[in-house]
């Protein structure tokens, strides 16, 4: 008999979302009206070829304003969230070949199709295909739930080693699968912990919150931990400064385990927890069989390719095939697990990459760097400026869309060293968790109903000032003594 499945069910993923989706309803009408004009008057740009006139009090030429009207669209778009934000990518690749390319084509400065479509299958869409394959085939053969309960069970059930374990746990997981699985699962985990505890022990909301945060954080420790990372990476690429698997974890780690260690406190200080022992149901073992080993061997050697980058030819993107190759091949992922893939993130990911090349080949970058003040800011002073503009955009919309709206701005100011600005521009997308919409893992928590906004307002709140401290301050010297 296959030990390779169990009977326990599924987190209640989809009954958690459904309550944020009905709350969110009236707001998409609204967000409607308000995206409305944006989408109308790109496609009557786009099918008439228009110059953008309304524009030409901006110095710019017409692929200039071209460019420019795309960004304003595709961020009405990503922020109001009037269409699904995979939408909009395919938005802004029509727009881009039905409008920018001729436009360019007109000011003798055409350029191939190909520079707009290629970042839809770039090797940042590849290393997340890996990824997803790899979370994947952990959450079918709940080897997560298998490394969250192992670990669970060596705190002996004493609460403050718990909200430990949940943080570190679900931070660890969020390296390396969606941060939204992980904390779907380990939510579902942590109220069954906490179900045991008081109805008025804080620890009840405590820990719920732990697994937001721990969600949050962890995807700051990997490239593939979160899409801005790898948009980040790839741009770092363009400008000449490659940044390994290896090196990216070694500049993140320290960073991320004071982030994590203060999150601790703060849960443990503002909901110090009154049972003394906590008890969790340890009795139902999940069983590792022959497709898991399979699963975690394919997994290790992935994971070794990644970390030394350095001792072979192959993009890390490259490395990612092999567990789509393998799984699939091998059946131990079928046609429904392929179909059921997050494909939506992949043409987000990729449509925020094609709008950083339309934003770079029609010299709109070049033209926005010239208008920022550099020389009086300082390299300090556009470190905090992009930390506050990445926390105040990602507050209110979505992550990647925040890293594919700044980072082509960033990566072409003409300073001595723009790696650390882009890094924070990833650092801060992940660690500004304010409101319930500000991350998927934080509307998760929210609508489980065990927290009320204020708890995710003064817990986020504090955290992401830390993070954001941590950031500025640590980071730059850390990444100094790393050569970087």
């Amino acid at each position: 008999m296959s030990k390779d499945s169990t009977k326990e069910p599924e987190p209640t993923r989809d009954e958690l979302w459904q309550k944020v989706l009905k709350m969110a309803r009236p707001r998409r009408v609204l967000r409607g009206l308000i995206a409305t004009p944006f989408v109308l008057s790109a496609l009557a740009g786009a099918l008439n070829g228009t110059d953008p006139r309304m524009l030409h009090w901006t110095g710019l030429n017409s692929a200039q304003n071209v460019a420019l009207l795309l960004v304003v669209i595709a961020a009405g778009l990503w922020i109001t969230e009037a269409i699904s934000l995979f939408v909009t990518s395919f938005v802004i690749l029509f727009l881009e070949l039905a409008w920018l390319a001729p436009t360019m084509a007109t000011e003798g400065r055409a350029v191939s199709p190909d520079v707009f479509l290629a970042p839809f299958f770039s090797n940042v869409v590849l290393l997340f295909l890996g990824g997803f394959v790899l979370s994947t085939a952990f959450k079918k053969y709940y080897l997560d739930r298998f490394i969250a309960r192992w670990v669970l069970s060596k705190t002996q059930g004493k609460p403050r080693l718990v909200v430990a374990a949940v943080i570190a746990v679900t931070a660890f997981l969020s390296m390396w699968m969606s941060n939204t699985a992980t904390a779907a699962m380990m939510l579902g985990l942590s109220l069954s912990i906490v179900d045991k505890a008081p109805p008025d022990d804080p620890l009840r909301r405590g820990l719920p919150l732990a697994v937001a945060v721990g969600a949050n954080l962890g995807g700051i420790g990997t490239p593939i931990g979160t899409p801005p990372n790898a948009i980040v990476v790839e741009a770092l690429a363009q400008q000449g400064v490659p940044i390994g698997f290896a090196t990216w974890m070694l500049m993140a780690l320290p960073l991320l385990v004071l982030m994590l260690g203060f999150s601790w406190w703060l849960v443990l200080r503002l909901y110090p927890p009154e049972t003394v022992r906590l008890e969790f149901d340890s009795s139902r073992v999940i069983s590792i069989g022959g497709k898991s080993w399979i699963v975690l061997s394919t997994t290790a050697f992935v994971g070794g390719l990644w970390l030394l980058s350095s001792l072979h030819h192959l993009t890390t993107g490259t490395v990612a095939l092999i567990p789509v190759i393998v799984f699939f091949g091998t059946r131990i992922l079928d046609r429904q697990d392929f179909q059921n893939l997050p494909w939506d993130v992949l043409f987000l990911a990729g449509g925020g990459l094609s709008l950083g090349a339309a934003v770079h080949v029609s010299g709109l970058s070049d033209a926005l760097v010239a208008a920022i003040p550099v020389s009086m800011l300082g390299q300090a002073g556009l470190l905090v400026a992009v930390v506050l503009v990445a926390a105040l955009m990602t507050t209110f919309m979505s992550n990647t869309a925040t890293a594919n709206l700044l980072v082509p701005v960033v990566a072409g100011l003409s300073v001595t060293n723009v790696a650390p600005l882009l890094v924070v521009v990833a650092y801060t997308c992940s660690a500004t968790m304010i409101l319930p919409v500000s991350t998927p893992p934080n509307a998760m928590v929210f609508s489980s109903g065990t927290i009320e906004t204020r708890d995710l307002l003064r817990t986020g709140t504090v955290v992401s000032l830390f993070a954001l401290v941590v950031t500025i301050l640590c980071g730059p010297l850390w990444w100094n003594v790393l050569g970087i």
